[in-house]
């Protein structure tokens, strides 16, 4: 009888076990996503102020989005959608937007 109680506690373990890694596992999963989620929302907050940056400079400068279009070769529809915050840009077009200021500022003042 021994033997049998303590296959019973055995499988009755394993059963227990299973249930805790399943939930531990789910519990996880909602840890994970809650951490993507406030990462996309702080991504989403540090683009949407260096983007206000960055527009506010065109403004200061007099430029329209096709002035800058011309710039970096981003295409008008393209800077709206980024100026307007519709779109979180990638490394590349931010580094395309911001280098417009230094062609710019080169050109300031320069008579053709």
């Amino acid at each position: 009888m021994k033997n049998k109680h303590g296959k019973k506690y055995m499988k009755y373990n394993l059963e227990m076990n299973k249930m805790d890694y399943q939930k531990e596992k789910e519990n996880r999963k909602k840890r994970l996503e809650a951490y993507a989620e406030e990462i996309q929302k702080s991504t989403l907050k540090k683009s949407a102020e260096v983007i206000e940056q960055l527009v506010e400079e065109r403004h200061r400068q007099g430029m329209t989005q096709q002035d800058l279009s011309d710039l970096t070769g981003i295409l008008p529809p393209n800077l709206a959608r980024l100026e307007s915050g519709t779109r979180v840009p990638t490394l590349v077009v931010l580094e395309k937007y911001a280098s417009a200021w230094d062609a710019y500022a080169s050109t300031v003042g320069q008579t053709p």
